[in-house]
């Protein structure tokens, strides 16, 4: 875990467990709906190019193009909301949290930026967690606080966290 103001690299924090783990399970759940993602996407073209599909996919007989395009976008929107909440951590007045993704065409798995902001007496720590195919890095942002408080703030962050821990 990188954490600014040089905090210790070498022990790995309850924050860092926590947001490791967090990852490594939206992005285990993550891969299965970006396989659906792409899939509706190539239908959604495929329907717009004017393509028969009813063999492929025989709910559609009964839609015509523009109900069928519906449904796809649907679903697409039900997709991308999906792999926003895999992220999310239950909400609280004290954490505000911003999930961003993207993908690309010569990668099989999205990109995910999660930033957690956690306000603290202190000032705001920010917790952002990034990946990259399968690899996650995670780290700590205490900018917005003073050196000297940095070690203190990290552990409120620490506090909030194990009560957002008891109510998963």
């Amino acid at each position: 875990m990188q954490l600014s103001h040089g905090s210790d690299l070498n022990n790995p924090s309850l924050i860092h467990a926590f947001f490791q783990r967090l990852a490594e399970t939206a992005l285990d759940k993550s891969l299965s709906r970006a396989a659906d993602l792409s899939y509706f996407k190539q239908v959604k073209r495929r329907i717009e190019a004017g393509e028969d599909l009813t063999k492929e996919l025989p709910q559609l007989k009964k839609l015509d193009k523009r109900s069928a395009l519906a449904s796809i976008k649907t679903l697409i929107k039900r997709c991308d909301s999906d792999l926003t909440n895999y992220w999310s951590i239950p909400s609280s007045p004290k954490i505000r949290v911003n999930i961003q993704h993207r993908s690309f065409k010569a990668e099989l798995v999205p990109r995910f930026k999660a930033v957690y902001t956690f306000k603290t007496v202190l000032g705001s720590v920010a917790i952002n967690a990034l990946t990259m195919g399968r690899y996650i890095f995670v780290s700590a942002d205490t900018t917005d606080i003073k050196k000297a408080n940095a070690e203190l703030a990290l552990r409120e962050v620490e506090k909030q966290l194990m009560i957002v821990a008891l109510s998963l």
